[in-house]
């Protein structure tokens, strides 16, 4: 398939609406967008809450075609219901608060389909997009594969990533966490537990997952790569002397 577009385009596109709908709502020095106002107020797309009953208990987000029906419950039975065009519906359990970073990430997910059908309409798909989490346990069919695996999922993953982790909010986390360094990962992606700490510090501010900042930094180029003999050696204190020699 045709790429009609880039990460770095991506990137450039939702950071500069992100920054916005900040200029639009007189922020000036906070870490957590509010996905909802943006996704409602600057996007214009209404989210509502279902119970889902699709056929892949992954899928946790749906943005509306207005023609395509979704399978929810409702008064303890199964119905089909047609939603209206760009109407984002949220599975109802991510209300939980130990869901909050899933939801946020759900609702930026489908925020970021908008975006992507309107900024490449060419690339886009015209039917109504689903935000699925891969369930190993799961037998997906050829085509809930292809869905999920697609340069256009790919695509919204990253444009989501940054409508809730800017790039200008991740340097001012790091700024006021972290004095402005980069984390430490040793070669092999090996994280000290101080730096797991301040990975997950910086993630509860910004109201996401550890998982989704950890990663978030990795695109960012925000790590200083150390080898890994030096935390063996200075972190956990094995090997003995260093200058030896040998094996």
């Amino acid at each position: 398939m045709k790429k009609f577009t880039t990460n770095d385009e991506i990137e450039s596109l939702c950071e500069a609406m992100i920054k916005d709908f900040f200029k639009r709502r007189h922020y000036t020095n906070v870490l957590c967008v509010d996905i909802e106002g943006f996704v409602e107020e600057y996007l214009g797309i209404p989210i509502v809450y279902e119970t889902f009953a699709e056929a892949d208990p992954g899928r946790i987000g749906f943005l509306a075609d207005g023609k395509r029906p979704l399978s929810v419950h409702r008064e303890g039975m199964t119905q089909q219901v047609v939603f209206p065009q760009r109407t984002a519906v949220i599975e109802s359990f991510l209300l939980s608060p130990k869901e909050s970073a899933r939801k946020r990430f759900t609702i930026a997910h489908e925020g970021a389909h908008d975006v992507i059908n309107r900024h490449i309409p060419a690339q886009a798909s015209p039917e109504a997009a689903f935000h699925s989490e891969y369930d190993p346990e799961m037998t997906y069919s050829k085509d809930m594969l292809k869905e999920m695996l697609s340069v256009n999922e790919s695509f919204t993953n990253r444009a989501a990533a940054c409508f809730l982790m800017p790039s200008f909010l991740v340097e001012r986390a790091l700024k006021r966490y972290n004095n402005s360094r980069k984390v430490i990962v040793y070669e092999g992606g090996v994280l000290a537990q101080d730096q797991k700490f301040l990975i997950q510090k910086m993630a509860n501010a910004m109201g996401v997952s550890y998982s989704a900042f950890r990663i978030r930094l990795m695109e960012l180029d925000q790590y200083e790569v150390r080898p890994v003999e030096e935390y063996l050696h200075a972190g956990l204190r094995y090997g003995g002397d260093p200058n030896a020699g040998g094996y």
